[in-house]
């Protein structure tokens, strides 16, 4: 009769209950990240559709948040207001304490795709032939800077003509006139009320971009004009490429 081996004792029986408890452990954690991430995808929608509501380039309204694809069993709080909301807000403030004031014989102020337009007569703001501003036109001016000084938003100033040639020492066409004016313009934001000189555009169109027919003198007399316009934007476009080039 053969003689039965003895069996070892096992010490290292307690790793592999060890091995099930990290297994568990592991798949725990596992689980309580999956539940507790946020949808990135779906939070990037809220977040780029909270910028374009309440974005400058657009009339407020246009666009709606109601029906974002967010997930009913999760949360986003919002901590802070959005700086472009404030922005908004500011924007229709100063517009509408504009629009309200007193406006002078030869402004005209309207709510355009582009901003706030702001046009003046050339004989509201300039002598004839001339860009030197009118003394009686700068406590409106004045008004205005007073408004947008605070405001993010950018400032086109276009200087138009009629299309009745000019040719002296000073402005040999309607180009350099148009474009004088514009620039004077917004040398006196800058110089008078020191505002800053990256917000402004100028533009010299002369008479080809006329808003009345040139037939008449009160329709020669309407295009000459200078508009400022408080743009809707509140950074510098980028600009477009042309097919041309590379």
């Amino acid at each position: 009769m053969k003689k039965k081996h003895e069996e070892h004792e096992n010490h290292e029986r307690w790793l592999v209950s060890y091995a099930d408890f990290i297994t568990l452990l592991f798949a725990f954690f596992v689980v309580m990240y999956s539940v507790s991430s946020v949808n990135q995808g779906k939070y990037r929608v809220l977040s780029d559709s909270l910028s374009s509501s309440f974005s400058n380039t657009k009339p407020i309204g246009d666009l709606s948040i109601m029906n974002l694809p967010i997930s009913k069993n999760k949360q986003i709080v919002v901590k802070e207001r959005p700086k472009s909301q404030d922005n908004a807000r500011s924007y229709l403030k100063v517009a509408n304490s504009i629009a309200t004031s007193k406006v002078p014989k030869g402004v005209k102020v309207t709510s355009t795709e582009r901003g706030l337009s702001i046009r003046i007569a050339d004989d509201a703001l300039f002598s004839s032939g001339s860009s030197v501003i009118n003394p009686q036109i700068q406590e409106f001016l004045d008004l205005i800077t007073g408004l947008v000084r605070d405001l993010p938003n950018f400032i086109a100033v276009e200087g138009h003509t009629d299309n009745q040639p000019i040719r002296t020492a000073e402005f040999p066409s309607n180009w350099d006139l148009s474009t004088a004016r514009a620039n004077a313009l917004i040398r006196y934001f800058i110089e008078h009320h020191h505002l800053r000189a990256d917000r402004f555009s100028s533009t010299g169109f002369a008479g080809t971009r006329p808003i009345e027919s040139n037939a008449t003198l009160e329709g020669q007399a309407s295009n000459r004009r200078v508009e400022l316009i408080v743009l809707r934007d509140t950074h510098p476009r980028a600009a477009t490429s042309h097919p041309f080039l590379p």
